[in-house]
């Protein structure tokens, strides 16, 4: 027989059962279109997470005060003391360094935000004009703390959005212009973050008032650095790390009165993570595609049992076994192919359709998956019941009840 003749057999063999083969068809499509959507749905996740941590600075180093061995903590090297180490001349020696583009320093502290009735704890950053473009901040038309703010120690505060929200209400009242009290004196709202996850509930202020006028130090909390190139920022940190154990006149790393650390190792943390996650669902995925394989070889057997006689007939008249074989083979694949068309499809339209609610990409990764299965499905677990099928005597077949 000719493999058009084959194709024509097995169609019109799969259209005579229509309830049979679409039974067959919806068990694959039910089991893998679930697993592709959830895949994708993790997938877009990940990627989002991936992406919200590239964006809080994957080219950012931060120098905090403190031993990194706790055994030394509150116990001074040399003549440095943890908490007074990030100073003007320590910025400056930071800035120095190569490959360093931008140093912007930082205070912080936790305080009560008061607007009339309004009462709360906030996380309060006193920081240069730089620290927008380094913590990669996004303003409503771009007001942030300024170079003249700086310049003049104003109490000018910039409020994130929740903050604001809870205090003046969604749209009620301007909150731009109003005062609020921090514990240690009144500011004036100048701007707004809009809805930047990274800043939390922070309140913004210029760094020269606590340092000028509130507390009169001149130390700071932490320092933000970026360097040049995202790629090399593990080297960078190294780098940056045996310089500064220079400055400080410390020969053990272990012994540093500050700790150095950056985006990318928590971005790799991330990412491992996520690789985990994405493995543990690979293997529900092939769990659950083994049972759509054995549904389908179920359903091939079933066929066999019921198409006996038909067998039967068709060998009496001569059909070989590669006849049978070929027939049943060709039906198995006409029912995976098919599914695997309906699947792939039925999985774009419900990943767009929930694009608006969830984070979901469907990966080349995943077709590919999607067809090998029909391969398997095929070649595996269609060819015992197709095996089957052909080995029957046409004698036994004829009898067969």
């Amino acid at each position: 027989m000719a493999l058009t003749e084959y194709f024509t057999s097995a169609i019109a063999a799969l259209w005579s059962n229509k309830l049979r083969s679409a039974l067959s068809m919806l068990g694959i499509i039910i089991w893998v279109f679930s697993i592709i959507t959830m895949l994708a749905i993790w997938e877009g996740t990940s990627s989002s997470i991936t992406d919200r941590f590239n964006s809080m600075g994957a080219n950012l180093i931060t120098v905090s005060p403190g031993w990194s061995n706790t055994s030394k903590v509150g116990w001074v090297q040399w003549w440095w003391s943890s908490s007074d180490l990030l100073d003007d001349g320590f910025i400056n020696f930071v800035a120095s360094i190569p490959w360093v583009k931008k140093v912007s320093p930082t205070v912080t502290t936790s305080k009560q935000f008061i607007y009339w009735t309004y009462n709360t704890n906030s996380s309060i950053v006193w920081v240069e004009s730089l620290y927008k473009d380094i913590k990669w901040i996004e303003l409503s038309n771009w007001r942030f703390i300024t170079d003249e703010d700086i310049k003049a120690n104003k109490k000018v505060a910039v409020v994130w959005y929740t903050i604001t929200t809870d205090a003046f209400g969604s749209g009620t009242i301007d909150p731009i212009g109003k005062e609020i009290k921090l514990e240690d004196g009144i500011y004036t709202v100048v701007w707004t973050l809009q809805d930047n996850s990274q800043a939390n509930r922070r309140i913004f202020l210029p760094i020269s008032t606590v340092m000028n006028k509130i507390i009169g130090t001149h130390y700071y909390s932490s320092i933000d650095i970026e360097v040049d190139d995202s790629t090399k920022t593990d080297f960078y940190q190294t780098y940056i790390t045996s310089e500064l154990l220079k400055y400080t006149k410390t020969k053990d790393s272990a012994d540093a009165p500050f700790s150095v650390s950056s985006m990318s190792e928590m971005l790799s943390s991330i990412t491992a993570v996520t690789g985990t996650m994405t493995m543990f669902l690979a293997w529900i995925a092939m769990i659950s595609l083994l049972v759509g394989w054995i549904w389908v070889m179920n359903i091939m057997l079933v066929s066999v049992t019921e198409r006996t006689r038909e067998i039967g007939i068709r060998k009496a008249i001569w059909a070989t076994k590669t006849d049978i074989l070929m027939q049943f083979l060709i039906e198995a694949l006409l029912i995976s192919v098919v599914a695997w068309w309906i699947w792939v499809a039925l999985s774009f339209v419900i990943v767009n359709a929930i694009k608006s609610l969830l984070t979901s990409v469907i990966t080349t990764n995943s077709i590919f998956m999607a067809f090998w299965s029909v391969v398997m499905i095929w070649i595996v677990f269609g060819i015992l019941p197709a095996r089957k099928a052909a080995r029957l005597k046409p004698i036994d077949a004829l009898r067969f009840e």
